[in-house]
């Protein structure tokens, strides 16, 4: 196996494209999407197309504020491709986490060799998280985690104090910055702080100067201004309102969706949370950093990538861990820099290649016997595609559809595949009053509502299934009126 493996480390870059598509597109194709954020994401991208609008997104006829415009004109692009479909969707994700782990390849190997770019680009990609979850998922997460990466490795050149060119990388770093905002946010801003607390702390090993610094944010915040600017006026100011307000500072100082703990105390003890769940995400390889960490730390003054790329996963740790709001993906940008350190820390050990391998053959089984396997078994017992499929040959252009009782945002994905209208939602206290519709229409309630309601004529559809958002079983009727 080592000598497979000393020969796959000559060819990094190629290696880490096959390994990276095939991971995380396997199964893309079979399990439909499933979490609220994929279907928001991937709906909302058909609506841009149906509406024409390419500035500002929509979802189920209303306004998206939740994240900026890329993962939008991403998922555009390969439905253009691809058609409109999951797989589609989830694509751009893919091609993000690929281009991640490339980066992580050339970086490696400028900082030190071909096995070191290969191990830190696999590291990456073949993590738990990102090769089950956030690598293949049809969110922002993704596009962010690159442009990320692409700070980090353009930051450390243009600050090297002999960088022969650092007019290059400053281009390089401010357009990524730009692009990152667009991906999701000012989290982004993040990088150019590890930036400025290097030059803080390390001023001798940081070339950070003040007015290049100020231009180049200058021009970070222009570019985005040239989408920002018209989605602002299109939503007379919502977009920044409610993108920034709600999405950005409530999230930091509140509970969103549940994710968190209420109240003083259960903040302090969700405080240490990503430490913990760190060796989860990254796991098979976080169970060498501890080991690796005791080692690297009493040569830490002569180490200067290994203190940038910790001191940058630090940051963004510490200060998501003091952000309200928590969500296992919110650390995910610190992943590359630890992937990249650990890389380096364990590339030159003689036994190296054979660890290495052992854990990255277990992670490519697991990952295909988990998406080619258990995927197609999990997919008969999705709530929202059962529904889905039985009900779609009644489901016409003209058919308006109800959902009562049940509300989840797979509902708007599955159904506007077939119908034009938009999909209503309610609680139960109004499904009688979707029943004076003129037909047809489709109404979607919990089967025990049915005794509730004075007029269940029209054909009786009952489903079964996972609500994978709740993790709960429910059992649905569909009453169609033609």
């Amino acid at each position: 196996m080592q000598s497979l493996f000393e020969k796959l480390a000559r060819y990094p870059e190629r290696t880490l494209v096959l390994l990276s598509l095939v991971l995380l597109l396997a199964g893309n194709w079979i399990l439909p999407l499933t979490d609220r954020d994929e279907v928001r994401f991937a709906e909302a991208s058909r609506e841009m197309i149906q509406r024409g609008d390419y500035i500002v997104p929509w979802f189920n006829g209303n306004y998206r504020f939740d994240k900026p415009i890329l993962i939008y004109w991403g998922q555009i692009a390969s439905y253009k491709i691809f058609g409109i479909n999951g797989f589609a969707a989830r694509f751009p994700t893919a091609l993000f986490a690929t281009g991640t782990a490339l980066l992580l390849v050339c970086w490696g190997r400028k900082l030190r060799d071909a096995k070191t770019g290969l191990f830190a680009g696999a590291m990456f990609v073949a993590g738990l998280h990102v090769a089950v979850v956030i690598g293949r998922v049809a969110t922002a997460d993704m596009a962010l985690i690159f442009f990320f990466t692409l700070c980090f490795w353009s930051g450390w050149e243009l600050t090297r104090p002999q960088q022969p060119q650092r007019v290059r990388w400053w281009w390089i770093f401010y357009v990524a910055l730009a692009l990152g905002f667009l991906a999701k946010g000012p989290e982004i801003w993040l990088a150019l702080f590890g930036l400025i607390l290097g030059r803080i702390l390390r001023k001798d090993n940081f070339h950070l100067p003040l007015v290049a610094t100020i231009v180049g944010f200058v021009l970070s915040v222009g570019l985005v201004g040239l989408w920002g600017i018209p989605a602002m006026l299109q939503t007379q100011g919502k977009f920044l309102n409610v993108g920034i307000g709600e999405h950005v500072i409530n999230r930091s100082v509140g509970v969103t969706d549940g994710h968190g703990v209420a109240g003083f105390l259960g903040y302090l003890a969700a405080v240490p949370l990503y430490f913990v769940t760190f060796f989860i995400s990254f796991f098979p390889w976080s169970t060498r950093v501890p080991s690796a960490l005791k080692r690297w730390w009493p040569t830490r003054q002569s180490d200067g990538i290994g203190w940038y790329l910790l001191v940058q996963a630090a940051i963004v740790f510490v200060v998501f861990s003091l952000v309200r709001t928590k969500l296992p993906h919110y650390t995910m940008p610190a992943f590359p820099c630890l992937a990249l350190w650990l890389a380096l820390q364990i590339s030159g050990e003689s036994n190296s290649l054979a660890w290495f391998g052992k854990r990255l053959v277990g992670m490519t089984v697991f990952i295909l016997v988990l998406t080619l396997g258990f995927f197609p078994f999990a997919n008969a017992h999705l709530l929202t595609e059962n529904l889905w499929q039985a009900t779609k040959s009644h489901v016409q252009p003209e058919t308006k559809i109800g959902c009562y009782g049940f509300t989840e945002s797979s509902l708007v994905w599955k159904f506007r595949g077939g119908t034009t209208n938009m999909i209503f939602f309610g609680d139960r206290k109004h499904e009688a009053d979707f029943l004076t519709n003129t037909p047809p229409f489709i109404l979607v309630l919990p089967t025990q509502d049915l005794t509730n309601l004075p007029d269940t004529n029209g054909l009786h559809i009952n489903v079964r299934g996972l609500d994978m958002v709740k993790f709960k079983n429910w059992n649905l009727t569909a009453i169609v009126r033609p």
